[in-house]
């Protein structure tokens, strides 16, 4: 369950670390699972930690989350100790604060615990910038951006997001490679002098389905790049990272263009392989023959599978269909359906007469 079983709002998930560094020794003996807990956010919810309908209440905790006081003396930072109160007296002697500069040399060097000292489990510097707005909203300071500590090391939300856009859009073109198989992986089979059209079959009936799967990721992969961060209560967003934002929607554009390319490959395949000669009618001393052609999947097997026919001796004109699995042939000799069927089979296809 993601809701406190108090306020039932959604809460945000913390580490081990965080529960078994701020809960009292003697409630968190009572404790059996450490790893599943949230944080409630809501700022007048008396509950801290939650965990299905288990809860870490107010006095449970070493310290109180800053969300959860409104108390001037609280601590805003954990790891250096620094109040409300002297975060907004650093504001109003100085004009900006000297105290969260101070904060994040000291987070550059590593001199921060804020998974073990804060109780929201996270680095404090969103909720000082909160304090700095509200104590001087004309300053320098309430333009500039929240940041995590040790600048951009730490990820926003939106950046978590986008990067989880461009996993959704490599799966994405994984099955667009594979919704498409059915037609570059015979050819490619071909090409290398092996056969596979059985293979190419097998992926020819999941087409739809790794089709409407590929367009569920990209689908989920926009959404969580384009989508804008969304703040919990009681806490501040970090502004994201435009530059890796630019990055990962390029990418992501990109990754548009290769996967329609690969999921439409079996369409626009034949415009690349031999031409188809000209629809011929046999002459009185010539006679037409209609085969049969099983395992064609795309229209790229059309010309591997003409090619074929065209070479056996005798053969004056081929027209082949994978859409209808048939080839009309052309004999001016007397018709040698057992080179056809040879032909064809050396591609991993297999030719009956039609009767």
């Amino acid at each position: 369950m993601n809701t406190c079983p108090k306020c039932e709002q959604k809460g945000r998930a913390i580490e081990a670390a965080t529960l078994d560094a701020q809960v009292v020794p003697k409630r968190l003996e009572k404790i059996h699972d450490h790893d599943d807990w949230k944080m409630c956010t809501t700022d007048s919810c008396d509950v801290v930690y939650f965990s299905g309908e288990d809860m870490v209440v107010m006095g449970d905790t070493i310290a109180i989350p800053f969300h959860k006081s409104e108390d001037p003396d609280r601590f805003v930072c954990f790891c250096f100790e620094h109040s409300v109160a002297e975060v907004e007296a650093d504001v109003q002697a100085h004009g900006e604060s000297e105290i969260r500069a101070a904060i994040k040399a000291a987070c550059k060097e590593g001199r921060d615990d804020c998974k073990r000292k804060n109780p929201q489990g996270r680095c404090c510097l969103g909720n000082i910038g909160a304090v700095i707005k509200h104590a001087a909203p004309a300053t320098k300071n309430d333009s500039e951006p929240s940041t995590d500590c040790c600048g951009d090391s730490k990820k926003t939300e939106t950046d978590e997001s986008a990067r989880s856009g461009l996993f959704a859009s490599g799966g994405a073109v994984i099955a667009a490679l594979l919704s498409s198989a059915c037609c570059w992986l015979p050819l490619a089979a071909i090409g290398m002098g092996a056969s596979i059209a059985g293979v190419g079959a097998y992926f020819e009936a999941w087409r739809v389905p790794l089709v409407l799967l590929t367009l569920g990721l990209l689908s989920s992969g926009f959404y969580l790049v384009y989508r804008k961060p969304r703040c919990l209560p009681g806490e501040v967003c970090a502004v994201p990272n435009s530059r890796l934002q630019r990055f990962n929607r390029g990418m992501l554009w990109m990754t548009t263009a290769f996967v329609a390319a690969f999921a439409l490959f079996p369409e626009y395949v034949g415009a690349f392989t031999a031409p188809p000669d000209a629809v011929a009618v046999a002459t009185a001393t010539q006679t037409t023959v209609y085969y049969r052609v099983e395992g064609m999947t795309c229209a790229g097997c059309e010309g591997h599978a003409r090619e074929a026919i065209q070479s056996i001796s005798g053969v004056t004109s081929v027209q082949v269909s994978y859409k209808d699995g048939s080839a009309q042939v052309i004999w001016s000799s007397l018709p040698d359906h057992a080179a056809v069927s040879d032909a064809v089979a050396g591609l991993g296809y297999r030719a009956n007469e039609v009767p």
